[in-house]
């Protein structure tokens, strides 16, 4: 089915591809160097070891071996066939799959985040225009003007078919981003209608998706967002985070709400550090990525059971990052309030003073596992560092995972060696990719730097000799040369993408994040040393056999004369300048 997607197709679709952008919707990343890392998706590690590279657009970890480019990750982390992962790519940039063979020159229509973009300027304009019910209804929750420019907001008007009329050169767009519903016959309609609409962006600020929330109470759902497309993953986004982020200044902490409204009504009372989940369980990856902004995080939650649950469940997301310095506390709010009611009910400064004194993780997490448990007694004690071990063991080692420790330690009474003894997953290490190792040769030594350097050919061409490498039986770096020769600005993400339904892939994707310990300085010489290394000793084995042919059974004509040309060549004075 694969060959249906011209190569061509192929080729422009990772060229144009951010795969650092890409990889960091589903995996945060951190700058390190020339590379981007984060904890490898593909295997359980404490340590950071897959690096992704903007420049080859390539990713590879050194834990378990695993590496590729944009469409080897959507096949392998988010489990699609080659034509969904090329699909999907093909969606997020607003490209069009030629089918059938077609190669003709691809024309991008506007991407998924244009699209959105648009239909956000649109609901926008009708809230100022045609939007008085909206208006109203945000005057009464106590918004301004001022927030609703800040966090765009705008209002979808009744009726069924606005986006349609609208936007009638892009229904397909609107139903790829889940702004209109496709029936079973075909027609379509709007998802949003008479909704206040918030628009939901990445951290990048661009628009990936809606909340909509009813005007009329008869209306069902309360709240509706935009379904899972190409570009917008639930789970791994949070609502207002763009605009923290924007505000180009120091990040001292992060409250973490549930709702749009609650981070509207923050922003209206000042507290404009506060990010809404979209109807999901902070997850670790939320936790990751507000680290990356910030040490400290709040998380302010109900105080019936349910806010209780969702706390403890961030607990554990915040587990793993704690021995990075991440501070992480909790407020529980008192009953009937969410805080977009509690911030119009009390004093800004009453609220500040909630955040100030908001419990630590460490004290909810003892009094939470204490709760039923008599721990002056030696059962409950026991009973203690059995509920404990499990959550402890999520921690890396680390200076926060010693002061849990510590602290079990002296509720309970325990040494600490024996703590830790308990404490220590019994669970053998999951089983990673086999790492194996490549044995030098020249053939794999030209292979991978022209993979992973095509920019170099260019500078090699003046020293190699072209009726050299006409005659190599290396087809991979014949192929290679060819592939890199017809285009210049290729990268390492392309160049493999060629061989992906043919034998040499995987070899080639292993060479192709290879340490072949060639400095870089000296990738030119050393490429074109190999080239002539091998074809001298192509030329030798030919020659060899030749010889081995004439004194075993003769040699044809043509094969006497091949065989004398080359000794006369080889006897030839080389010019001295």
């Amino acid at each position: 089915m694969s060959s249906l997607i011209p190569q061509t197709f192929i080729d422009d679709l990772l060229n144009r591809v951010d795969l650092v952008d890409l990889i960091d919707g589903y995996v945060p990343l951190k700058k390190q160097g020339t590379s981007f890392v984060a904890c490898c998706p593909f295997h359980n590690e404490k340590n950071p070891s897959f690096h992704v590279i903007a420049q080859k657009q390539f990713y590879y970890c050194f834990g378990c071996g695993v590496s590729g480019n944009a469409i080897s990750f959507v096949i392998e982390y988010l489990q699609r066939n080659f034509v969904e992962a090329v699909e999907m790519l093909a969606a997020r940039l607003g490209l069009e799959i030629p089918r059938d063979g077609k190669t003709t020159k691809q024309k991008p229509s506007k991407s998924l985040y244009q699209i959105l973009e648009l239909v956000s300027a649109d609901y926008q304009q009708k809230l100022r225009t045609d939007g008085k019910v909206a208006v109203d209804y945000l005057k009464k929750r106590g918004v301004s003007g001022a927030i609703a420019k800040q966090y765009e907001i705008g209002y979808a008007e009744a009726g069924w078919h606005n986006l349609e009329k609208k936007f009638p050169q892009n229904i397909k767009d609107l139903i790829a981003t889940g702004m209109l519903i496709l029936r079973d016959d075909n027609s379509y309609y709007d998802r949003f209608r008479d909704r206040v609409i918030f628009p939901i962006h990445d951290r990048n600020g661009r628009i990936i998706g809606f909340g909509g929330r009813v005007l009329q109470a008869e209306q069902q759902p309360k709240y509706l967002n935009s379904p899972e497309t190409a570009i917008f993953q639930k789970n791994r986004e949070l609502y207002g985070l763009h605009q923290i982020i924007s505000q180009k200044k120091a990040i001292t902490e992060i409250l973490v709400v549930e709702g749009y409204m609650d981070v509207i009504a923050l922003a209206q009372q000042g507290f404009d550090n506060a990010v809404a989940t979209l109807g999901t369980a902070t997850s670790a990856y939320h936790i990751q990525l507000l680290s990356r902004h910030t040490k400290k995080i709040i998380f302010a939650f109900d105080g019936d059971s349910a806010g209780q649950k969702a706390a403890w469940r961030a607990l554990e997301s915040a587990l793993p990052s704690l021995n990075d310095g991440l501070d992480a506390r909790f407020i529980f709010l008192p009953q009937g309030h969410d805080p977009d009611s509690l911030i119009r009910s009390e004093s800004a400064l009453q609220f500040k003073n909630r955040l100030e004194n908001a419990t630590s993780l460490n004290k909810f997490f003892f009094n939470t596992l204490m709760a039923s448990l008599d721990t002056t007694s030696l059962a409950g004690k026991s009973q203690l560092v059995n509920k404990a071990k499990p959550y402890i063991t999520k921690m890396s080692e680390g200076p926060y995972k010693q002061l849990i420790v510590d602290e079990l330690a002296r509720i309970t009474h325990l040494d600490i060696d024996r703590i830790q003894q308990l404490t220590t997953s019994e669970e053998a290490s999951p089983p990673m990719h086999s790492k194996e190792t490549i044995t030098r040769t020249p053939t794999r030594i030209a292979i991978a730097i022209l993979l992973q350097n095509p920019e170099i050919l260019a500078q090699c061409v003046p020293q190699l000799d072209l009726k050299v490498v006409d005659t190599l039986q290396e087809p991979v770096i014949k192929e290679l040369i060819q592939l890199i020769s017809k285009a210049p600005e290729t990268n390492t993400a392309i160049l493999i993408e060629f061989w992906r339904t043919k034998p040499e892939f995987t070899g080639l994707t292993k060479l192709a994040a290879w340490d072949h310990q060639v400095p870089e300085s000296a990738l030119c010489n050393e490429f074109t040393d190999t080239i002539h290394f091998l074809a001298k000793q192509q030329q030798q084995t030919f020659v060899s056999k030749l010889i081995k042919k004439s004194r075993d059974e003769g040699l044809s004509t043509t094969e006497r004369q091949q065989l004398q040309a080359i000794l006369q060549q080889r006897h030839q004075p080389t010019e001295e300048g």
